[in-house]
Protein backbone atom coordinates (compact mmCIF):
# COMPACT_ATOMS: atom_id res chain seq x y z
CA UNK A 1 0.00 0.00 0.00
CA UNK A 2 2.33 2.06 0.75
CA UNK A 3 4.78 1.29 -2.23
CA UNK A 4 1.68 2.57 -4.44
CA UNK A 5 1.05 5.85 -2.59
CA UNK A 6 4.53 7.01 -2.95
CA UNK A 7 4.39 6.04 -6.85
CA UNK A 8 1.18 7.65 -7.21
CA UNK A 9 2.50 10.83 -5.12
CA UNK A 10 5.87 10.78 -7.24
CA UNK A 11 3.77 10.69 -10.65
CA UNK A 12 1.83 13.80 -9.07
CA UNK A 13 5.58 15.92 -8.38
CA UNK A 14 6.55 15.03 -11.56
CA UNK A 15 3.20 16.00 -13.14
CA UNK A 16 3.17 19.50 -11.65
CA UNK A 17 6.73 20.22 -12.67
CA UNK A 18 5.50 20.15 -16.33
CA UNK A 19 4.35 23.08 -18.18
CA UNK A 20 0.68 23.64 -18.27
CA UNK A 21 -1.05 22.81 -21.28
CA UNK A 22 -4.14 24.45 -22.76
CA UNK A 23 -6.03 22.66 -25.85
CA UNK A 24 -6.47 24.58 -28.62
CA UNK A 25 -10.06 26.39 -27.76
CA UNK A 26 -8.66 27.48 -24.62
CA UNK A 27 -5.65 28.74 -26.16
CA UNK A 28 -7.28 30.69 -28.79
CA UNK A 29 -9.76 31.99 -26.09
CA UNK A 30 -7.26 33.18 -23.96
CA UNK A 31 -5.55 35.15 -27.14
CA UNK A 32 -8.71 36.83 -27.72
CA UNK A 33 -9.35 37.98 -24.02
CA UNK A 34 -5.69 39.60 -24.73
CA UNK A 35 -5.34 40.90 -27.98
CA UNK A 36 -6.47 44.18 -29.60
CA UNK A 37 -9.32 43.86 -31.99
CA UNK A 38 -8.35 43.74 -35.66
CA UNK A 39 -11.00 46.44 -36.47
CA UNK A 40 -10.34 49.80 -36.12
CA UNK A 41 -13.76 51.94 -34.82
CA UNK A 42 -12.83 55.73 -33.49
CA UNK A 43 -13.78 58.93 -34.40
CA UNK A 44 -12.29 59.97 -37.96
CA UNK A 45 -10.55 63.36 -38.77
CA UNK A 46 -12.74 66.24 -40.10
CA UNK A 47 -11.75 66.10 -43.64
CA UNK A 48 -7.85 68.31 -43.86
CA UNK A 49 -8.34 71.99 -44.51
CA UNK A 50 -6.87 73.30 -48.18
CA UNK A 51 -3.95 75.34 -46.86
CA UNK A 52 -2.01 74.06 -43.52
CA UNK A 53 0.72 72.53 -42.02
CA UNK A 54 1.50 69.56 -39.83
CA UNK A 55 4.30 68.23 -37.50
CA UNK A 56 5.01 64.47 -38.60
CA UNK A 57 5.51 62.60 -35.49
CA UNK A 58 5.56 59.65 -37.25
CA UNK A 59 8.98 60.36 -38.76
CA UNK A 60 12.60 59.91 -37.61
CA UNK A 61 15.80 61.60 -38.59
CA UNK A 62 18.68 59.75 -39.77
CA UNK A 63 22.49 61.53 -40.73
CA UNK A 64 24.87 60.57 -43.08
CA UNK A 65 28.13 62.70 -42.58
CA UNK A 66 31.54 62.01 -44.45
CA UNK A 67 33.92 61.46 -47.02
CA UNK A 68 32.69 58.67 -48.66
CA UNK A 69 28.81 59.68 -47.91
CA UNK A 70 27.34 60.31 -51.54
CA UNK A 71 29.07 56.89 -52.82
CA UNK A 72 27.67 55.41 -50.24
CA UNK A 73 24.06 56.28 -50.57
CA UNK A 74 24.84 56.53 -54.27
CA UNK A 75 25.36 52.25 -54.06
CA UNK A 76 22.49 52.11 -51.70
CA UNK A 77 19.18 54.42 -52.87
CA UNK A 78 16.68 54.34 -56.23
CA UNK A 79 17.31 58.06 -56.69
CA UNK A 80 20.29 59.81 -58.08
CA UNK A 81 21.72 61.60 -55.26
CA UNK A 82 24.66 62.37 -57.37
CA UNK A 83 22.94 64.16 -60.55
CA UNK A 84 24.90 65.63 -63.06
CA UNK A 85 26.79 68.92 -62.88
CA UNK A 86 24.96 69.92 -65.74
CA UNK A 87 21.79 69.91 -63.65
CA UNK A 88 20.49 72.07 -60.75
CA UNK A 89 21.19 71.13 -57.39
CA UNK A 90 17.60 69.56 -55.23
CA UNK A 91 17.15 70.40 -51.54
CA UNK A 92 15.94 66.81 -51.35
CA UNK A 93 14.97 63.23 -53.20
CA UNK A 94 12.38 61.03 -52.86
CA UNK A 95 13.84 57.33 -52.84
CA UNK A 96 13.98 54.14 -51.53
CA UNK A 97 16.34 51.53 -50.20
CA UNK A 98 15.87 47.84 -51.67
CA UNK A 99 16.74 44.41 -50.98
CA UNK A 100 19.15 42.41 -53.07
CA UNK A 101 15.89 40.70 -54.40
CA UNK A 102 14.40 44.67 -55.41
CA UNK A 103 11.60 44.70 -52.83
CA UNK A 104 11.55 48.05 -51.02
CA UNK A 105 12.52 47.83 -47.57
CA UNK A 106 12.73 51.55 -46.96
CA UNK A 107 11.19 54.91 -48.61
CA UNK A 108 12.49 57.63 -47.15
CA UNK A 109 13.23 61.42 -48.24
CA UNK A 110 16.96 62.53 -48.65
CA UNK A 111 18.38 66.18 -47.72
CA UNK A 112 21.57 66.98 -49.17
CA UNK A 113 23.98 69.67 -47.64
CA UNK A 114 25.04 70.75 -44.48
CA UNK A 115 23.22 70.85 -40.86
CA UNK A 116 23.28 71.39 -37.39
CA UNK A 117 23.37 67.91 -37.01
CA UNK A 118 27.25 67.39 -38.18
CA UNK A 119 28.77 66.51 -34.78
CA UNK A 120 32.08 64.77 -36.36
CA UNK A 121 34.50 65.15 -39.17
CA UNK A 122 35.56 67.50 -41.19
CA UNK A 123 32.76 70.36 -42.14
CA UNK A 124 33.69 70.00 -45.68
CA UNK A 125 32.30 66.67 -46.07
CA UNK A 126 29.30 65.60 -47.76
CA UNK A 127 26.30 65.29 -45.54
CA UNK A 128 22.77 63.89 -45.58
CA UNK A 129 19.79 64.06 -43.46
CA UNK A 130 17.13 60.45 -44.15
CA UNK A 131 13.67 61.09 -43.26
CA UNK A 132 12.24 57.89 -42.61
CA UNK A 133 8.96 56.12 -40.86
CA UNK A 134 9.79 56.02 -36.89
CA UNK A 135 9.30 52.73 -36.38
CA UNK A 136 12.05 51.73 -39.05
CA UNK A 137 14.51 54.38 -38.14
CA UNK A 138 16.33 52.08 -35.85
CA UNK A 139 16.22 49.21 -38.22
CA UNK A 140 17.82 51.69 -41.35
CA UNK A 141 20.60 52.46 -39.10
CA UNK A 142 21.23 48.83 -38.74
CA UNK A 143 21.05 48.15 -42.90
CA UNK A 144 23.52 50.87 -43.15
CA UNK A 145 25.33 49.69 -40.84
CA UNK A 146 26.05 46.37 -42.69
CA UNK A 147 27.05 47.95 -45.60
CA UNK A 148 29.26 50.55 -43.92
CA UNK A 149 32.31 48.46 -44.02
CA UNK A 150 35.54 50.39 -44.34
CA UNK A 151 33.55 53.56 -45.80
CA UNK A 152 34.81 56.74 -44.26
CA UNK A 153 31.55 58.28 -43.16
CA UNK A 154 29.74 58.53 -39.81
CA UNK A 155 26.05 57.35 -39.39
CA UNK A 156 23.35 58.47 -36.38
CA UNK A 157 19.73 58.57 -35.54
CA UNK A 158 19.11 62.05 -34.61
CA UNK A 159 17.05 62.87 -31.38
CA UNK A 160 13.68 64.11 -31.79
CA UNK A 161 14.63 67.70 -30.14
CA UNK A 162 17.82 67.57 -32.96
CA UNK A 163 15.26 67.85 -35.67
CA UNK A 164 11.73 67.95 -36.85
CA UNK A 165 10.50 66.71 -40.20
CA UNK A 166 6.93 68.67 -40.97
CA UNK A 167 4.66 68.86 -44.03
CA UNK A 168 3.08 72.21 -45.74
CA UNK A 169 0.71 72.39 -48.26
CA UNK A 170 -1.27 75.02 -50.02
CA UNK A 171 -3.92 74.10 -53.01
CA UNK A 172 -4.63 77.82 -54.19
CA UNK A 173 -0.90 77.70 -54.54
CA UNK A 174 0.03 77.01 -58.41
CA UNK A 175 3.50 78.77 -58.38
CA UNK A 176 6.64 76.44 -59.02
CA UNK A 177 8.81 78.42 -57.32
CA UNK A 178 11.34 76.31 -55.63
CA UNK A 179 10.47 78.08 -52.06
CA UNK A 180 6.82 78.54 -50.55
CA UNK A 181 6.05 82.39 -49.74
CA UNK A 182 3.74 81.11 -47.36
CA UNK A 183 6.91 80.31 -45.54
CA UNK A 184 8.87 81.90 -43.08
CA UNK A 185 12.00 80.15 -42.56
CA UNK A 186 15.26 80.77 -40.92
CA UNK A 187 18.64 78.75 -41.67
CA UNK A 188 19.76 76.27 -41.30
CA UNK A 189 16.02 75.23 -42.38
CA UNK A 190 15.23 72.81 -45.39
CA UNK A 191 12.67 73.28 -47.40
CA UNK A 192 12.01 70.43 -50.24
CA UNK A 193 9.12 70.32 -52.33
CA UNK A 194 7.59 67.14 -52.39
CA UNK A 195 7.40 65.57 -55.67
CA UNK A 196 5.55 62.65 -54.93
CA UNK A 197 2.04 63.71 -56.26
CA UNK A 198 0.31 66.56 -57.22
CA UNK A 199 -0.98 69.32 -54.52
CA UNK A 200 1.29 67.02 -52.01
CA UNK A 201 3.30 70.40 -50.89
CA UNK A 202 6.45 70.55 -49.23
CA UNK A 203 8.70 69.19 -46.49
CA UNK A 204 10.10 70.82 -44.15
CA UNK A 205 12.89 70.35 -41.64
CA UNK A 206 13.62 72.58 -38.52
CA UNK A 207 16.54 71.97 -36.19
CA UNK A 208 17.28 72.73 -32.53
CA UNK A 209 17.41 76.12 -30.93
CA UNK A 210 15.11 77.71 -34.20
CA UNK A 211 11.56 79.20 -33.73
CA UNK A 212 8.67 77.49 -34.50
CA UNK A 213 7.65 77.54 -37.76
CA UNK A 214 5.44 79.94 -39.17
CA UNK A 215 3.17 80.18 -41.97
CA UNK A 216 -0.07 81.82 -42.59
CA UNK A 217 -2.10 78.25 -42.74
CA UNK A 218 -3.59 76.99 -39.70
CA UNK A 219 -1.64 73.95 -38.12
CA UNK A 220 -3.02 70.04 -38.65
CA UNK A 221 -2.34 66.91 -37.29
CA UNK A 222 -0.73 64.15 -38.43
CA UNK A 223 -3.90 62.29 -38.98
CA UNK A 224 -5.12 65.06 -41.15
CA UNK A 225 -1.97 64.86 -43.46
CA UNK A 226 -2.40 61.39 -43.49
CA UNK A 227 -5.84 61.65 -44.70
CA UNK A 228 -4.88 63.90 -47.50
CA UNK A 229 -1.91 61.54 -48.44
CA UNK A 230 -4.70 58.67 -48.67
CA UNK A 231 -7.16 60.78 -50.84
CA UNK A 232 -4.06 61.22 -53.08
CA UNK A 233 -3.46 57.69 -53.40
CA UNK A 234 0.15 58.63 -51.93
CA UNK A 235 1.32 55.41 -50.04
CA UNK A 236 4.41 55.67 -47.21
CA UNK A 237 5.78 53.53 -44.48
CA UNK A 238 5.90 50.26 -43.68
CA UNK A 239 2.03 50.04 -43.49
CA UNK A 240 1.39 51.07 -46.33
CA UNK A 241 5.00 49.57 -48.51
CA UNK A 242 4.85 46.63 -46.58
CA UNK A 243 8.93 46.31 -46.36
CA UNK A 244 10.85 43.49 -47.84
CA UNK A 245 7.79 42.67 -49.82
CA UNK A 246 6.30 45.69 -51.83
CA UNK A 247 8.12 45.89 -55.43
CA UNK A 248 8.79 49.26 -56.36
CA UNK A 249 6.43 50.06 -58.79
CA UNK A 250 3.81 48.50 -56.96
CA UNK A 251 3.96 50.82 -54.46
CA UNK A 252 4.43 53.88 -57.26
CA UNK A 253 7.37 54.44 -56.09
CA UNK A 254 8.22 55.03 -59.87
CA UNK A 255 5.58 58.04 -60.27
CA UNK A 256 6.39 59.53 -57.62
CA UNK A 257 9.93 60.34 -58.48
CA UNK A 258 12.14 57.88 -56.60
CA UNK A 259 13.60 55.88 -59.06
CA UNK A 260 16.04 57.13 -61.59
CA UNK A 261 16.22 54.10 -64.01
CA UNK A 262 19.39 55.98 -65.70
CA UNK A 263 21.84 56.12 -62.86
CA UNK A 264 24.34 53.15 -61.67
CA UNK A 265 24.28 49.87 -60.29
CA UNK A 266 22.11 49.69 -56.56
CA UNK A 267 21.15 47.26 -54.48
CA UNK A 268 17.88 45.86 -56.00
CA UNK A 269 18.54 47.28 -59.51
CA UNK A 270 18.20 44.41 -61.92
CA UNK A 271 14.44 43.15 -60.81
CA UNK A 272 13.38 47.10 -60.67
CA UNK A 273 15.15 48.17 -64.49
CA UNK A 274 13.62 44.80 -65.46
CA UNK A 275 10.23 45.50 -64.84
CA UNK A 276 10.82 48.73 -66.25
CA UNK A 277 11.54 48.10 -69.37
CA UNK A 278 9.09 45.09 -69.89
CA UNK A 279 6.27 48.00 -68.76
CA UNK A 280 4.01 45.36 -67.33
CA UNK A 281 3.13 45.98 -63.64
CA UNK A 282 0.01 44.15 -62.99
CA UNK A 283 -0.61 45.39 -59.17
CA UNK A 284 -0.51 49.21 -57.75
CA UNK A 285 -1.63 50.76 -54.85
CA UNK A 286 -4.43 53.10 -55.65
CA UNK A 287 -6.77 54.89 -52.88
CA UNK A 288 -10.30 52.82 -52.18
CA UNK A 289 -13.33 53.93 -50.78
CA UNK A 290 -15.27 51.54 -48.32
CA UNK A 291 -19.27 51.32 -48.79
CA UNK A 292 -21.93 49.56 -47.86
CA UNK A 293 -25.54 49.28 -50.03
CA UNK A 294 -26.59 48.28 -53.66
CA UNK A 295 -25.01 51.22 -55.49
CA UNK A 296 -20.93 51.90 -55.32
CA UNK A 297 -19.62 55.12 -55.06
CA UNK A 298 -19.13 57.58 -58.17
CA UNK A 299 -16.26 59.20 -57.16
CA UNK A 300 -13.59 59.21 -54.30
CA UNK A 301 -15.08 61.38 -51.53
CA UNK A 302 -14.31 61.07 -47.79
CA UNK A 303 -17.19 61.02 -45.24
CA UNK A 304 -16.08 62.27 -41.63
CA UNK A 305 -19.05 61.26 -40.03
CA UNK A 306 -18.76 57.47 -41.23
CA UNK A 307 -19.34 54.54 -38.40
CA UNK A 308 -17.63 51.90 -40.71
CA UNK A 309 -15.73 49.65 -38.78
CA UNK A 310 -12.71 49.08 -41.20
CA UNK A 311 -9.48 46.43 -40.58
CA UNK A 312 -6.17 48.06 -39.71
CA UNK A 313 -4.38 44.56 -40.87
CA UNK A 314 -3.80 43.68 -44.85
CA UNK A 315 -6.75 41.74 -45.84
CA UNK A 316 -7.37 39.72 -48.97
CA UNK A 317 -9.95 41.61 -51.38
CA UNK A 318 -12.14 39.02 -53.61
CA UNK A 319 -15.36 39.58 -56.21
CA UNK A 320 -18.87 39.78 -54.88
CA UNK A 321 -20.65 37.33 -56.57
CA UNK A 322 -17.74 35.29 -58.47
CA UNK A 323 -14.64 32.94 -57.16
CA UNK A 324 -11.58 33.55 -58.38
CA UNK A 325 -7.92 34.78 -57.65
CA UNK A 326 -7.57 37.35 -55.05
CA UNK A 327 -8.31 41.15 -56.66
CA UNK A 328 -6.04 42.93 -54.25
CA UNK A 329 -4.91 43.41 -50.96
CA UNK A 330 -6.56 46.21 -48.53
CA UNK A 331 -3.57 48.03 -46.47
CA UNK A 332 -4.15 50.89 -44.43
CA UNK A 333 -7.26 53.30 -44.20
CA UNK A 334 -9.44 55.76 -42.01
CA UNK A 335 -12.92 56.31 -42.03
CA UNK A 336 -14.10 55.22 -45.33
CA UNK A 337 -11.30 55.84 -47.49
CA UNK A 338 -7.63 53.90 -47.56
CA UNK A 339 -5.03 52.19 -50.01
CA UNK A 340 -5.06 49.20 -50.98
CA UNK A 341 -2.58 46.88 -53.82
CA UNK A 342 -4.93 46.38 -56.65
CA UNK A 343 -4.75 44.40 -59.80
CA UNK A 344 -5.25 46.48 -62.56
CA UNK A 345 -7.03 44.94 -64.93
CA UNK A 346 -9.63 43.29 -62.42
CA UNK A 347 -9.93 46.28 -60.21
CA UNK A 348 -9.91 48.98 -62.58
CA UNK A 349 -10.17 50.11 -66.35
CA UNK A 350 -6.56 50.40 -66.74
CA UNK A 351 -5.10 48.13 -69.32
CA UNK A 352 -1.90 46.66 -68.67
CA UNK A 353 -1.62 44.36 -71.64
CA UNK A 354 -3.28 44.57 -75.55
CA UNK A 355 -5.16 41.84 -74.59
CA UNK A 356 -7.20 43.96 -72.00
CA UNK A 357 -8.03 42.53 -68.28
CA UNK A 358 -11.60 41.25 -66.98
CA UNK A 359 -12.65 44.81 -65.33
CA UNK A 360 -16.37 45.96 -65.74
CA UNK A 361 -18.05 48.39 -64.50
CA UNK A 362 -20.86 46.25 -63.13
CA UNK A 363 -18.16 44.08 -60.88
CA UNK A 364 -18.09 44.76 -57.15
CA UNK A 365 -15.49 43.58 -54.54
CA UNK A 366 -15.21 43.31 -51.04
CA UNK A 367 -13.50 42.71 -48.20
CA UNK A 368 -13.74 39.98 -45.31
CA UNK A 369 -12.59 39.64 -42.13
CA UNK A 370 -12.46 38.69 -38.36
CA UNK A 371 -12.46 41.19 -35.61
CA UNK A 372 -12.08 39.86 -32.25
CA UNK A 373 -12.93 41.80 -28.96
CA UNK A 374 -12.45 40.92 -25.41
CA UNK A 375 -16.09 41.55 -24.35
CA UNK A 376 -18.22 40.89 -27.62
CA UNK A 377 -16.43 37.52 -28.93
CA UNK A 378 -15.57 37.47 -32.93
CA UNK A 379 -17.12 38.59 -35.59
CA UNK A 380 -17.27 38.03 -39.35
CA UNK A 381 -17.25 41.50 -41.29
CA UNK A 382 -18.00 42.14 -44.86
CA UNK A 383 -17.43 45.57 -46.74
CA UNK A 384 -17.73 46.37 -50.30
CA UNK A 385 -14.70 48.72 -51.72
CA UNK A 386 -13.65 50.45 -54.79
CA UNK A 387 -10.66 51.70 -56.27
CA UNK A 388 -9.71 54.53 -57.97
CA UNK A 389 -6.95 55.48 -60.53
CA UNK A 390 -5.71 59.34 -59.41
CA UNK A 391 -5.38 61.31 -62.74
CA UNK A 392 -1.67 62.00 -61.84
CA UNK A 393 -1.42 58.28 -61.98
CA UNK A 394 -2.61 58.23 -65.74
CA UNK A 395 -0.70 61.36 -66.76
CA UNK A 396 2.40 59.94 -65.57
CA UNK A 397 1.88 56.48 -67.28
CA UNK A 398 1.92 58.80 -70.39
CA UNK A 399 4.96 60.04 -69.69
CA UNK A 400 7.11 56.92 -68.74
CA UNK A 401 5.61 54.98 -71.81
CA UNK A 402 7.14 58.03 -73.96
CA UNK A 403 10.34 57.94 -72.31
CA UNK A 404 10.67 54.15 -72.80
CA UNK A 405 10.04 54.64 -76.12
CA UNK A 406 13.22 57.09 -76.25
CA UNK A 407 15.36 55.05 -74.76
CA UNK A 408 14.20 51.90 -76.99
Amino acid sequence: MKGSSRSWLTSKLIYSRQEPRLCKTCLTAARRRFTSTTTVKSDPPPPPPSAGFARLTNRALLSVHGRDATHFLQGLTTSNIRPPSSSPSQPGYYSGFLNAQGRVLYDVFIYPGKNPTQTQGSPEDPSYLIDVDKAQANALWTHLKRFKLRAKLNIRTIDPEEGTVWATWNDDDTSTSTTSPDLKLEPPSIDCPDPRAPGMGRRIITFKNQPALQTLAAESSTSAYDLRRILRGVPQGHDEIISGDALPQESNMDHMSAVDFRKGCYVGQELTIRTHHTGVVRKRILPVQMYQGERPPEELKYDPYTSMEIPRTPYNIARLSTRGRSAGKWLKGVGNVGLALCRLEIMTDVKVTEEGGQWSPEHEFKINWTSEGSEQGTHQRELKVKAFVPEWHRNRVGVRDMHRQQEG
